[in-house]
């Protein structure tokens, strides 16, 4: 395997296990108020994966998002989302790993025969977000596709704007960090493509760099954010913890599932930027081990490895 090859497999790895390892850290206390989650695991809250941990829904629909990716990254932007409509269908027959309503309901209505561009819910909860890290991947070297198709695959299940754009910025961000580029550099160009498409969400990222260069703890300032249930609470949270741990990949990830709120999509979120940024050495071997079902990332790694290449032309 030339350098190239290898270089793009270590980010793509900690894309991948990144996420799903901070999804699984979170699904014990998602739904806890912080309180009660040091007092199950001390002061400092939950910091390592339990034995057998299993991912939620947030890495669940990103494989769906992946597969679909790998049947039609190549195609038209409409060609791939009938692709990744088709993939949403099919996730409804796999195991309910706590998917929300939205993205139930967006799912059953294309199971329906109603088309993608009207089986959207107008909803700003966080699912169209958690999902899309793995376009940044793919479509890396093609920003104006990256952009629109993180838009129109979120829409197809969260058309509120709020979670349209944070959709944009969750895919972007990933390339951002391919890119190599800090956390602290990502500010300017998450603002340029999300501009214009939320005020909410607009708001909620320039608070988030705000308060991360703030004196407040990481605790008081991540309460101040919100609890992730809406995608412009969710990436801005994200957003945050990667902000003050920008070199450490555990670190930001303990920070973000230990709130009050949806830790396991925050987590996930963070998590996968990091990830990407870093690479799979940044990611404990200790958490890779632990994750139930690793196989099933795994198997992704070459088509995904491969499709990666082919829509960049370089192969």
């Amino acid at each position: 395997m030339d350098p190239k090859t290898i270089y793009i497999e270590k980010k793509l790895r900690g894309y991948l296990f990144g996420t799903a390892c901070a999804d699984a850290i979170g699904r014990p206390i998602e739904h806890l108020p912080l309180e009660k989650i040091k007092e199950k695991y001390g002061e400092n809250g939950i910091l390592e994966l339990i034995p057998d941990a299993f991912w939620t829904d947030d890495t669940q629909l990103m494989l769906v998002l992946a597969r679909g990716l790998l049947h039609g990254a190549k195609l038209e932007l409409p060609g791939l989302m009938d692709k990744i409509a088709e993939e949403l269908v099919l996730w409804l027959d796999e195991p309910d790993l706590g998917a929300g309503a939205t993205t139930k309901g967006a799912a059953l209505n294309l199971k329906d025969g109603i088309p993608w561009t009207k089986s959207g819910i107008n909803s700003k909860t966080c699912g169209s977000l958690m999902r899309v890290g793995i376009l940044g991947f793919i479509f890396q070297n093609d920003p104006e596709k990256l952009i629109k198709a993180a838009s129109l695959s979120g829409r197809i299940t969260h058309t509120h704007p709020a979670a349209d754009a944070a959709s944009v910025a969750g895919a972007y961000a990933v390339k951002l960090a391919l890119d190599g580029v800090d956390p602290e550099e990502m500010f300017l160009p998450l603002l340029r493509v999300t501009e214009g498409i939320s005020d909410e969400f607009t708001e909620a990222l320039k608070g988030s760099y705000e308060l991360a260069h703030s004196n407040l703890s990481d605790e008081d300032a991540l309460l101040k954010i919100g609890q992730g249930w809406y995608a412009d609470e969710t990436f801005s949270l994200a957003y945050f913890c990667i902000l003050r741990y920008p070199d450490n990949y555990k670190k930001a990830v303990q920070t973000a599932v230990n709130i009050t709120g949806d830790s396991d999509s925050v987590g996930s979120v963070a998590g996968g930027i990091l990830g990407a940024r870093l690479g799979i050495e940044a990611v404990p071997i200790s958490w890779v081990e632990a994750l139930k079902e690793k196989e099933k990332l795994e198997e992704m790694v070459a088509p995904l490895l491969e499709k990666y290449f082919q829509v960049s032309g370089m192969k």
